[in-house]
């Protein structure tokens, strides 16, 4: 090893130890301030009991694990979180309320969804502070048979918020071919169940004292012709006072029968 680079290194242990013991004279490392907006939309505590002494004694920790508190806090509270840095040992932690897109069910339960895929109960505790009190969609998503569980069990379903097991981009694909299908307007609910392998969409129409219950494949390219199809079927058939399921996942046909 060479003398300059020997005296190099001296160099930068001497400085270091300037450094270190000057911060530990003035901490000029801790964390300095954290601001929440808007004010008391989150309770301070969800915030500060997820922030050890390390991130209190030298923010730059604070700043490597804002993704993963962020997170945490939004596993229990229906809202959406962002922790930025807004100067030197200062943070700004702004939080906005998730807005219900849809009802579901799901185990006899009822669900709020959001836009961002993300779901609660309607009986989560802190339910006061979400956008409004009432899904913005019409018909309701049912959770059918086949599909994962929202909440595993043994969780407290009244403190917790999960990712959908259901894909949004999906579920507004779907959306939008019953619009465009002249379906969606008529329809009371959409239930989301897995046979075979391959998700099945079941979609409910109410008709004075009867209904009709439509089988719809989860690829929504092949929807237009067949509701087409089930259009017509159904203005031959008739739907006052019966119970019709309409089937169309067959290949090269649709079967109807009356159901009780």
């Amino acid at each position: 090893m060479g003398k300059p680079l020997v005296r190099f290194l001296a160099l930068l242990l001497f400085l270091s130890g300037v450094l270190y013991c000057t911060e530990e004279r003035s901490q000029f490392l801790r964390l300095r301030s954290v601001s929440f907006d808007p004010l008391a939309l989150v309770p301070d505590d969800q915030f500060w009991r997820r922030i050890g002494p390390e991130c209190h004694r030298y923010w730059p920790f604070l700043s490597l694990r804002a993704r993963s508190i962020e997170r945490s806090i939004m596993m229990e509270a229906p809202v959406e979180v962002r922790i930025t840095y807004a100067g030197f040992g200062s943070f700004t932690v702004r939080s906005t309320p998730l807005e219900p897109w849809f009802m579901v069910f799901w185990a006899g339960g009822e669900w709020f969804l959001s836009r961002e895929g993300r779901m609660w109960s309607v009986h989560h505790s802190m339910n006061s502070i979400i956008s409004q009190q009432s899904a913005r969609e019409g018909p309701v998503v049912v959770w059918g048979e086949g599909l994962p569980d929202p909440i595993p069990s043994g969780i407290d379903i009244e403190s917790s918020v999960k990712d959908s097991v259901v894909p949004i981009h999906e579920l507004e694909s779907w959306k939008e071919a019953l619009e465009s299908s002249g379906f969606y307007r008529r329809v009371s609910s959409i239930t989301i169940s897995r046979r075979e392998g391959r998700r099945i969409i079941e979609i409910l129409e109410r008709t004075g004292e009867g209904s009709v219950r439509v089988l719809l494949g989860e690829s929504p390219g092949d929807w237009p012709s067949l509701l087409e199809a089930v259009d017509d079927i159904l203005s031959q058939t008739g739907t006052k006072d019966r119970h019709l399921l309409v089937d169309t996942t067959y290949s090269g046909k649709i079967l109807v029968r009356v159901i009780s």
